[in-house]
Order: C-alpha cells, then sequence, then structure tokens
C-alpha cells in the first residue's frame, strides 16, 4: 500500500495557488529544474540479461612475425574477458487527493502539475549517477564514470586523467565522452522499456501519514527508470580534474589565477584513439561553460566558437566539438591524487 507523507503531499493550498483567475491550472516556473544535456547525448541499448549487459572485452592482441620463404609462422591467439554491468531501478510516485481532481476545472492538467516533476527528478538523479554513481558505495544504482577515472596512477583509465592543478576543496571537471555501442553507452535491461515509464495507476486507498490506520483515495502515477552504464573501452572517455572553481572568476583577467581548460580540452582530444568512433562531446557544469563561452569572444581564440545550425538554439563547440552544459557535475569534487 502506498504512504503519504504530510509534508510531501499536495494540499489543498498547494493546489490552491496552482490555480489562476479563471480557475484553471496555472503553468509553473520550475524553479528545480536543471540542465543535463548528457541525456540528450548518451547512446542507449537494450541489454542481454534482465538485470544487466554482458560485453566481451579484447584484452590483447595474436602475437603475428615476420617470415621468409620455407619458413613457418607459430600460430597464436587474441585474449579476452567478460565484464558484466549492473542497471539500477528508480522510482517515483505522484499522488493527489481524489477530493482535489474532483474540484479541479481540468483535472488531467491538475494531476500533471504534480507528477511533471517525478520526471525532472528522475532525469537529474539520472545524471548524478552517470558521473558519480558507485555501486561499492550504493549497491541499489548503477557505477558512472568517476569511479572508473578516480585517479591517475595506479588504475587502468590513469592514463586518461588530466589533473588542472587545483587544490583546493572547490573542485570540478570537464568530461570528453564518445558515445558508441564499440565504447561508453547507457543500457536498459532485456525485455523493459527504455526512457522514463509513466503507470496511471488510478485511485487507491492510501495512508495519511498522520493517524496510524486514516486512509484516503488518491489518483496515483508510478514513474520509473531503469538504466546502467557499460564502461567498454575507457580509452573513449578522458577526465579533466581538480579543476578549481573559484579561480574561473579570474579567466581573462589581468590576474589570471584559472586552470587553461582549452589546453587542457586539447590534450583529452589526442588520448581519444579515434574520435569519429562514436558521438563525442565535452561535459561541464554552468560555471566552466561560462567561461567557456566568455572566450567565445575572444578573438585570438580560433578553436572555440558557436553555432546554431544543427540545434536551432546556440551551441559551444571546441574544435567542433559540441560542449554540454550538465549541472550534475559537481563544484565539490573530492581532490584526485
Amino acid at each position: 500500500m502506498a504512504t503519504v507523507v504530510t509534508a510531501t503531499s499536495l494540499t489543498l493550498m498547494d493546489w490552491a495557488k496552482r490555480v489562476d483567475p479563471n480557475g484553471k491550472i496555472d503553468k509553473i516556473t520550475e524553479m528545480m529544474n536543471k540542465v543535463n544535456e548528457v541525456l540528450d547525448d548518451m547512446v542507449v541499448v537494450e541489454g542481454n540479461t534482465t538485470t544487466g549487459h554482458k560485453t566481451t572485452i579484447r584484452t590483447g592482441l595474436p602475437t603475428i612475425a615476420w617470415r621468409q620463404i620455407n619458413q613457418g609462422v607459430q600460430p597464436t591467439k587474441s585474449t579476452t574477458k567478460q565484464i558484466e554491468f549492473s542497471c539500477g531501478l528508480l522510482e517515483g510516485l505522484g499522488q493527489v487527493d481524489e477530493e482535489l481532481v474532483n474540484i479541479a476545472l481540468d483535472k488531467q492538467a491538475l494531476r500533471l502539475s504534480e507528477n511533471a516533476p517525478n520526471i525532472e527528478s528522475i532525469a537529474q538523479t539520472l545524471a548524478t549517477t552517470i558521473f558519480y554513481g558507485n555501486t561499492a558505495v550504493n549497491p541499489e544504482r548503477f557505477t558512472g564514470l568517476t569511479p572508473y577515472y578516480s585517479a591517475s596512477t595506479g588504475i587502468d583509465a590513469a592514463a586518461n586523467v588530466i589533473k588542472a592543478g587545483g587544490v583546493g576543496s572547490d573542485n570540478t571537471s570537464v568530461w570528453l565522452v564518445v558515445w558508441g555501442e564499440q565504447t561508453i553507452h547507457a543500457f536498459f535491461p532485456k525485455g523493459s522499456k527504455a526512457g522514463i515509464e509513466h503507470n496511471d495507476l488510478g485511485k487507491m486507498l492510501v495512508e495519511d501519514g498522520i493517524t496510524t490506520g486514516a486512509k484516503f483515495m488518491a489518483w496515483v502515477d508510478q514513474y520509473k527508470a531503469k538504466l546502467g552504464l557499460v564502461v567498454r573501452d575507457w580509452r573513449y572517455a578522458v577526465r579533466i580534474c581538480n579543476i578549481d572553481v573559484s579561480d574561473l572568476a579570474t579567466a581573462r583577467a589581468t590576474t589570471d589565477t584559472s586552470a587553461n581548460i582549452c589546453r587542457l580540452m586539447i590534450q583529452a582530444m589526442n588520448l581519444i584513439p579515434n574520435l569519429r568512433a562514436g558521438k563525442a562531446a565535452f561535459y561541464c557544469n554552468k560555471e566552466v561553460k561560462t567561461g567557456l563561452d566568455i572566450q567565445v569572444f575572444n578573438k585570438s581564440n580560433a578553436f572555440l566558437s558557436i553555432s546554431d545550425i544543427e540545434t536551432g538554439h546556440p551551441v559551444t563547440k571546441f574544435m567542433g566539438i559540441p560542449v554540454r552544459r550538465c549541472d550534475a557535475i559537481s563544484n565539490a569534487e573530492t581532490l584526485v591524487s
């Protein structure tokens, strides 16, 4: 049975604040909405198991040799290993007292006004998990990018971790990811649905969360998403870490102490084996992107540009690769050693 917690339930006062002078549900300015363009870019495939995705990675090439006439060559083979990636289930419930729906002129709009934030919350949570999820800490989630690129030494992907020089506690990262089925991609479990699934559960008897055993009828909507991340080839992502956020404010000033992010982005591009192996994009939060956008207007910087040809709205590009804003990327990352 669903449980309604009083502090999070839609009240009559909440409903009244959503009604315009004509009695219709007013459009709500979603102050909590964030920009997470990584969700628009990532390649998503159907997993090959009901709980995850098993993939085979080549770990070694066969040995070849120069030979002379009438001289043989020793046959050899490549080596592989299988890795299974797990997915997580994210779920939310929207509940509206049936009496509130009864008095609303636009009943579906009222329910939608309460349920739309569930979709936004799921999107924000997924974006955060794509970068910071760690099943070693939260086994119910999936492992995101950061655990694979958590150090500059001692791990496979250390070669693709570039430190930007920050030493304080206000650090952020810029990511370069090449999305593709053979590189890095997301997945949903075999036989399930991609994206955010909505189920209208109709009217249900729910507890009011105030008086033990007290119940009322409410319209209930269920929202859920099943997703996992496959880092099939770690060479196709680069993390530029330890970017001091406070120093970004001095960019292009007389006393500029900020990291030279453009130089670091060039280094990142040259660490990728083949930028045409999938869909390449840089990801950064609004503080970093603001600095990059300002540099677009520096005529001496020919690498940065703004274009609206592809999407109809301004898109910042660095040497032809789009720079996406992702608010899920934190300004308080742990310093990478």
